[in-house]
């Protein structure tokens, strides 16, 4: 004989005693991109968004109302000593306004960011957690783009998921970077 599955099929599952203030409903789904291979890009200009980095989910919203909690963490470095780099969400085409630090003179806006002293042997992991209202339910691409900012230096080679000198040696590990969209009802 065959098996059968049965679903339950409701519009909202709330317990007993009431949702807390404030609260929403649930996940409705999540998709998660695990980046394992590296990315790296020469001659980086100062205060300039890298190219794709190949760290993207697409989401597909099922209500305009619901929004998308985007979480991961990234592995980074450069080629140049005691300098600055950070990271930016990117929505299509352009930069998540709402997901980097304010504007203040010419200090460059990003949304986590790590300052590296010995270029050769430093890595760093900037996490990320940050809620958007797309307010669509068309097939929404999100992705993580790597962004040098410097006292001194006008460019620099940067890198994912692994260190500057990536040489054959333990000590020269490689590293994932993920990113993860779920999707929350509101």
């Amino acid at each position: 004989g065959g098996s059968s599955m049965s679903q339950l099929k409701v519009n909202s599952i709330v317990p007993t005693g009431g949702l807390p203030s404030g609260a929403n409903g649930g996940i409705i789904q999540i998709v998660q991109t695990v980046k394992t291979d590296t990315f790296s890009q020469s001659s980086l200009n100062d205060s300039t968004y890298s190219n794709d980095t190949g760290l993207n989910v697409t989401i597909t919203p099922s209500s305009n109302s619901n929004k998308i909690r985007l979480t991961g963490s990234v592995v980074v470095s450069m080629d140049v000593d005691n300098d600055s780099i950070g990271i930016v969400l990117f929505k299509g085409g352009s930069v998540v306004s709402g997901a980097i630090g304010d504007a203040a003179g010419n200090r460059t806006q990003c949304m986590s960011m790590a300052m590296l002293g010995s270029y050769g042997n430093e890595c760093a992991t900037l996490p990320f957690d940050f809620i958007d209202s797309p307010a669509t339910t068309s097939a929404t691409t999100y992705g993580i783009r790597i962004l040098f900012f410097t006292g001194g230096d006008s460019s620099s080679t940067v890198y994912l998921n692994r260190s500057q000198s990536d040489d054959n040696n333990v000590w020269r590990p490689r590293a994932i970077s993920t990113i993860t969209a779920m999707e929350v009802t509101t």
